[in-house]
């Protein structure tokens, strides 16, 4: 019997979504690709982007692919906006030839803020900040979504739409809250992946081998995590019942306690809340 690939979930059922577009083919916007076209009706996808083997990679997907961001927008109802930052004053203002007011703009720009965009795009642009996370290739991101000035309730439900059938979605009112969202759960999954380097490196500091430290490391963290979730997140009690005092498990805490971690982690996600306000003010 032929066995289903774990990080493949089979196709998502969701309402069929209209033509999505995107400028820029980087990692988030390859992961929301990713997500979206297992859908069981895909929306029809595109993207721009200057780099002739991404557009290559792209088409090898069966997907529409163009060195022009004007001809990728203007056949796409909804444009996702997925450069660097940094790119954004010399980029955003070329979708405006190709722009129509049925139009919606979802921007996963860190630290951009919606009032900068505003002023690159037509009067009247229907704008969405949006702040996903690459889980979002699997089906298990979480998005941050907070809605311009000239976004309704049924933008923000088309973006949400996006969005849903890739993870979870949180909706802020507060654009001054997405630099949090961005320092929390959009830069969150390298957090993981650093504390996975960190514990595969421990592991073998004590004698395991590559392969048996995978192993190790890779069902403990999944593990834990589910039964994080299914004791509904109540983590200092589970730190608790493993921790006998005196023990292995207090030996190690005591280490982490000593070197003030989470007073670090702390200054971490602040630190990512600081960089992404620098990114918006140019």
């Amino acid at each position: 019997m032929a066995t289903s690939d774990p990080l493949t979930p089979p196709p998502v059922r969701a309402p069929r979504l209209p033509a999505i577009g995107f400028i820029g083919g980087g990692n988030m916007a390859s992961a929301m690709i990713r997500a979206l076209s297992r859908l069981a009706e895909p929306p029809t996808l595109a993207v721009a982007d200057p780099d002739p083997a991404k557009r290559a990679a792209f088409t090898a997907q069966g997907l529409s692919t163009h060195a022009d961001n004007g001809m990728i927008t203007a056949a796409s109802s909804v444009v996702i906006l997925a450069i660097k930052p940094q790119m954004a004053e010399s980029v955003v203002p070329q979708l405006g030839a190709a722009w129509s007011p049925d139009k919606l703009l979802v921007s996963i720009l860190a630290g951009m803020p919606l009032k900068r965009l505003s002023a690159w795009m037509p009067p009247g642009t229907r704008l969405v900040r949006a702040m996903p996370n690459t889980p979002l290739a699997i089906g298990e991101g979480m998005v941050g979504l907070c809605p311009g000035a000239h976004a309704g309730p049924a933008e923000l439900a088309l973006a949400e739409s996006v969005f849903a059938t890739c993870g979870k979605v949180l909706r802020i009112a507060d654009e001054e809250r997405m630099d949090a969202i961005t320092a929390v759960s959009g830069s969150g999954p390298a957090y993981l992946f650093a504390f996975a380097e960190a514990l595969l490196a421990g592991a073998q500091a004590v004698g395991f081998t590559p392969d048996e430290a995978r192993l190790l490391v890779a069902q403990t963290m999944h593990g834990s995590l589910s039964y994080l979730l299914q004791s509904g997140f109540d983590a200092q009690r589970l730190r608790q019942q493993v921790t006998s005092p005196g023990g292995t498990t207090a030996a190690a805490l005591a280490v982490l306690e000593r070197r003030g971690h989470q007073a670090m982690w702390i200054e971490a996600v602040q630190a990512a809340q600081a960089r992404g306000r620098e990114l918006g003010a140019g």
